[in-house]
């Protein structure tokens, strides 16, 4: 998952961006609005954090901005401690939730992550996709309920491309998550990463996981539910069409 951390309280000794990374979230930080702005136009974030101080609450303006700029983007605010009255500003200045005082920044991750997670269509613990499960929480993923043995890099793919399933990413897309526009390898090592996820799933029974849309780039097609889908509209048509017949 793709993380913008907005700071507004400037607390060096918060570790809560390293713990994140920690858990191989890909997290931009910055304390300019405009910059922050300008993050939002060109990456696709899962979330914004804005990083709330007390005495600063005067940068809740940056919520109106980014609904303006049509961040569809969860934004969750986090404190470590607010009067009622700031948590009251934060909610109605349009923000999506509120963490405030959280024991540890585990907690802060799993609430994200939860957030996250419904926000892109999936209500169960994990991404589900035909036979291919990914537990966010262990960071691990399972084909036919086996476990995949990937690297860092290639889980990070497969989760972004989960949380993104039928959108098609391009292999500069996928770099930018991965990397952040910094240090930058070539587009073509997306394809090694690919090619060596496809290998691992095959090898357990699993050939459709990742699609290649060529020219564009790749995406996570749910076959079983479109097949799914296909056996239950048949099934309507028939029982439609024997309807007919008796009619007649």
């Amino acid at each position: 998952m793709k993380i913008l951390s907005f700071e507004t309280g400037g607390n060096k000794k918060d570790l809560l961006t390293a713990f994140l990374r920690s858990r191989l979230a890909i997290v931009d930080e910055t304390g300019d609005p405009d910059e922050a702005l300008d993050l939002v136009k060109f990456y696709d974030y899962d979330v914004v954090l804005l990083r709330l101080a007390e005495e600063r609450m005067g940068d809740l303006d940056i919520v109106r901005k980014l609904r303006l700029a049509r961040v569809r983007a969860p934004i969750v605010a986090v404190a470590r401690a607010l009067n009622e009255a700031a948590r009251l500003r934060v909610l109605q200045a349009g923000a999506d939730d509120l963490i405030v005082d959280a024991l540890s920044h585990e907690e802060v991750f799993m609430k994200v992550q939860n957030l996250i997670r419904r926000s892109r269509g999936f209500q169960d613990n994990a991404l589900r996709i035909g036979l291919v499960e990914i537990n966010m929480n262990a960071k691990k993923i399972y084909a036919k309920g086996k476990p995949v043995t990937l690297t860092k890099k290639e889980y990070q793919i497969a989760e972004i491309l989960a949380l993104r399933k039928g959108v098609v990413l391009s292999k500069e897309a996928i770099l930018d998550h991965l990397y952040g526009g910094l240090d930058e390898p070539n587009p073509k090592i997306i394809d090694v990463f690919i090619c060596k996820i496809r290998k691992k799933l095959q090898a357990l029974g699993v050939d459709d996981f990742i699609e290649t849309n060529w020219g564009r780039g790749y995406m996570v097609i749910d076959h079983r539910g479109d097949a799914g889908g296909q056996m239950e509209a048949g099934a309507r048509a028939g029982h439609v069409e024997v309807q007919a017949r008796v009619v007649a």
